[in-house]
């Protein structure tokens, strides 16, 4: 029962329960005289929005449903591993750059298939500004624990789209008909799709890594507000929009 208590107090002390908490109260106070019904209703539909996008049991739908929609595959015939960054340490000095956890499991993912089946590796990642490119960063990372994986870099992409285009022309030069695609589940599908838009002459494979959506039966720190829910649920809200807006790109062009 403590624990209970323990765990409800702390949702709420802290952001994002308390910013839910505050425009709940804030709401309350509209209502009351001079009654300032437009403002209440507002604020109450923003707090029940953002407690929404804070709450487990929100990511289990939204993120659950991505990490689902592209069942894995691996080639029978030889193949190229594409890993997809998932952002870095943002610097000039190539000596402090560092991949993020996010990369690190991609990239883990990658290595794994490219020892097991002794398949090159090709990694995407460019930079915005003038910071080490993230393929520069993964490829060092790599080197340093498989030196003799046979690895390419493709440099200059900044977006999902970039990545997938740069690639394909890669593995067009190196006359590779199969290639595996290593990315987070939720990202998956978008990225799958945009592959198959941008190369159909090329067999993708998915090969999804680090599942986010919890499938443990329901608790009640499912209902309860979170950092880690709110970022987990901005990045399923990112990739629904991406993959909508893709498809109406594709409508468009047709």
């Amino acid at each position: 029962m403590l624990f209970t208590l323990y765990k409800i107090i702390g949702s709420f002390v802290v952001p994002p329960g308390i910013l839910v908490l505050l425009l709940f109260i804030a709401s309350l106070l509209a209502f009351k005289r001079p009654r300032k019904v437009f403002l209440g209703c507002l604020l109450l539909l923003i707090a029940l929005s953002f407690y929404l996008l804070s709450t487990p049991i929100t990511s289990r739908i939204a993120l659950g449903r991505l990490e689902n929609m592209v069942a894995p595959s691996l080639p029978a015939d030889k193949a190229a591993i594409v890993v997809l960054g998932g952002g870095q340490r943002r610097t000039s000095d190539p000596d402090k750059a560092e991949v993020s956890p996010h990369t690190l499991m991609r990239l883990f993912g990658g290595i794994e298939l490219a020892v097991k089946f002794n398949w090159p590796i090709l990694l995407c990642g460019g930079s915005y500004s003038q910071e080490v490119p993230e393929a520069i960063t993964m490829s060092k990372k790599v080197k340093e624990l498989f030196p003799d994986l046979l690895i390419y870099e493709e440099s200059q992409s900044r977006t999902t789209w970039e990545n997938i285009e740069n690639a394909s022309s890669i593995l067009r030069s190196l006359e590779l008909k199969h290639a595996v695609l290593v990315t987070h589940g939720y990202h998956m599908p978008r990225a799958h799709l945009i592959a198959k838009g941008l190369a159909p002459e090329i067999n993708w494979h998915p090969c999804p890594v680090g599942k986010m959506a919890d499938n443990a039966p329901l608790s009640l720190i499912d209902f309860l507000p979170g950092a880690s829910s709110l970022h987990i649920n901005s990045l399923a809200l990112k990739e629904h929009v991406g993959i909508i807006a893709y498809r109406i790109k594709l409508f468009i062009e047709r």
